[in-house]
């Protein structure tokens, strides 16, 4: 089927068809789900309120064995349906009915054939507005434009749908159509099994059309057939990486209800485009605090958390139809991305500023947002206003999306932020930081040792009571930011195990990397910085997630902690070169907090 045959055409072409037609099967989508997508917008600008999509599988002889193999694609709708004219330019590439359309989510005029002959060597589309009766058909054949036989869109003619077709719709009306992928290449379908491919499909698809799903103005409904038998069947569930619609196909505990809640109402932009001004939303959700298991375990490891980790990005929508889940906006080896979303939404009108490209698989321009840093673009001395300025008279489309892109790394730092406080605690792997002895057991035992030796302090005198365990769950829920369930079981561990040193986390004002604070009852908090660049680098490096590194990130996080021990030294350093004045006093401090780091390390006395 395959073999190239003699071609007929015109010397000197500007675009020879066999070869227009190989660049255009290999047009860029990502794979076969977002190839369908393209199907499934053209039924939803047609007003279809069901939309079917099948996979009809047979079994083929592969390498001697017998397996399964999608042998047609076929997707179905009750749209509007097209006359002749239209559905004949439907399959012209560059052609179409919504070439100048900005009112809805088609426009380009390349979807269905463009989005079919990267799948399939055969296209027939069937569309009818007065019965299935009165369908009129015609079709694309990879074979006869290579070969020089079809140089044009055939004309349609009067084919009424197939009974096979007719018996397999769930909702067939009086206006319709079929569009039915035939002869498939071994490489160009990205799942083999129908079940995979309906699988992925609702994936993508429960995610790109989740408002009209959401609503109920759209199903979608997925099946496989094997003998028109079905192996599989059901209608795409709302997917939303903001987690904040219901029901949808989260996993349990969070099926009908949300597992996040908003960071806020939504902020709304106005962007001038075309001598109007066009309204932009952004929406921002961060995860609940149920997420976080009662056990301790990580909830990066539940199936929530794996769901979650498929949705990573900021979700950019146009007419409420999603373009793309951006990953750039997101530290890629962070854990903490899968827990917050972002959604930015913006109408048609705004195509060319927002770049979006004919196949409306992403808006290139704002993606490009991610990386833009503002400081390294101005010129000297420019300040920010004014390089926008410079921006919008230059016609640079990026003047209009500084202020969406800036607000929306502002928030993403504040929600990770959040996040990290949520997880206060817990100990890599499950279970709680505080439970077992650890480091925190043996700096209180030096603490001990140092009173008896004859170095007590008032500290040293207190009685960690009632009252002190119930000051110390406060500042560390009201001023800390730990969810109170941690801070209760950090004072029980107090308590039981007779700690006088706890380790916290907290985001401190100024540069100090940490800070000692005394508390009632003769306890002392050492709380590290979170917004100091060496807790990343150093304390996070050293005791953050270990489960799932491999042996080179491991290593590689230890070298850079490393690192990043012996900058601070440097630092210090640096530190008494610059201080002429009280280098002696320094050299002190550095002598007598050497010696108490020695006793605190060793089993000698000070």
């Amino acid at each position: 089927m395959n073999a190239e045959a003699p071609r007929v055409g015109m010397d000197g072409e500007i675009i020879p068809a066999h070869l227009a037609i190989k660049a255009m099967r290999d047009s860029g989508y990502r794979n076969t789900a977002y190839a369908l997508a393209e199907l499934i917008d053209n039924s939803v600008q047609a007003g279809a309120t069901d939309v079917e999509v099948f996979c009809i599988e047979e079994r083929q002889l592969v390498s001697e064995r017998e397996r399964l193999r999608i042998s047609q694609i076929g997707v179905l709708d009750n749209g509007h349906g097209m006359p002749p004219k239209v559905l004949r330019e439907a399959l012209q590439f560059g052609n179409g009915s919504h070439l100048n359309d900005r009112s809805g989510i088609g426009r380009f005029g390349m979807g269905l054939p463009n989005s079919s002959i990267s799948q399939c060597r055969r296209l027939d589309v069937w569309s009818w507005q007065s019965g299935p009766d009165n369908a009129m058909r015609t079709y694309l054949d990879v074979d006869e434009i290579e070969a020089g036989r079809l140089m044009k869109v055939p004309e349609p003619i009067h084919a009424p749908l197939p009974p096979e077709w007719r018996a397999r719709a769930r909702s067939l009306g009086t206006t319709g159509t079929l569009v039915l992928w035939q002869g498939f290449d071994e490489h160009r379908l990205t799942w083999r099994g129908a079940k995979s491919t309906l699988e992925n499909t609702e994936a993508l698809a429960g995610r790109m059309y989740r408002k009209f799903i959401g609503v109920g103005t759209v199903a979608i409904r997925l099946v496989a057939l094997e003998n028109d038998t079905e192996t599989f069947g059901r209608d795409a569930r709302v997917n939303d990486p903001l987690y904040l619609m219901t029901p949808s196909s989260t996993p349990a505990p969070f099926v009908s209800s949300s597992m996040f809640q908003p960071w806020g109402p939504d902020e709304e932009f106005l962007v001038p485009f075309g001598g109007m001004n066009h309204n932009v939303f952004v929406r921002i959700s961060w995860a609940r605090p149920e997420t976080v298991p009662d056990s301790g375990t990580d909830r990066g490891h539940q199936p929530y958390g794996k769901h979650a980790a498929k949705n990573i990005g900021v979700s950019i929508l146009r007419a409420g139809r999603e373009l793309d889940l951006d990953p750039g906006w997101a530290n890629g080896y962070d854990p903490v991305e899968r827990w917050w979303g972002v959604e930015v939404e913006f109408p048609p009108a705004l195509d060319e500023v927002f770049g979006v490209p004919n196949n409306k698989q992403a808006a290139t321009i704002f993606s490009a947002m991610a990386q833009f840093d503002w400081e390294s673009e101005a010129e000297a001395g420019e300040h920010y206003k004014e390089l926008k300025d410079r921006l919008r008279e230059e016609g640079d489309p990026r003047a209009e999306l500084m202020d969406i892109a800036q607000y929306i790394h502002d928030q993403i730092r504040h929600v990770r932020a959040r996040l990290k406080d949520q997880t206060k605690g817990l100990r890599s792997g499950g279970g709680r930081r505080h439970e077992d002895t650890s480091v925190e057991d043996r700096a209180s035992t030096k603490f001990k040792e140092r009173a008896e030796s004859g170095y007590k302090t008032e500290q040293d005198n207190q009685v960690f009571d009632d009252e002190a365990k119930q000051s110390l769950v406060d500042d560390l829920v009201n001023r800390k930011n730990y969810p109170e369930r941690a801070a209760n079981e950090i004072a029980d561990a107090v308590e039981k195990r007779g700690k006088r040193v706890i380790f916290v986390d907290a985001e401190l004002d100024g540069y100090a990397f940490f800070k000692v604070e005394q508390r009632p009852g003769g306890i002392t908090e050492i709380i590290f910085n979170t917004a100091h660049p060496a807790y990343d680098q150093l304390v996070l490096a050293l005791d953050g997630e270990l489960e799932g590194a491999t042996d080179k990130e491991l290593m590689e996080r230890i070298a850079n902690a490393s690192d990043t021990m012996r900058m601070l030294f440097a630092a210090w350093a640096r530190y008494e070169m610059e201080d002429v004045p009280n280098r002696g006093r320094i050299n002190d401090m550095r002598h007598e907090w050497g010696k108490m780091a020695r006793v605190f390390l060793t089993d000698e006395e000070g």
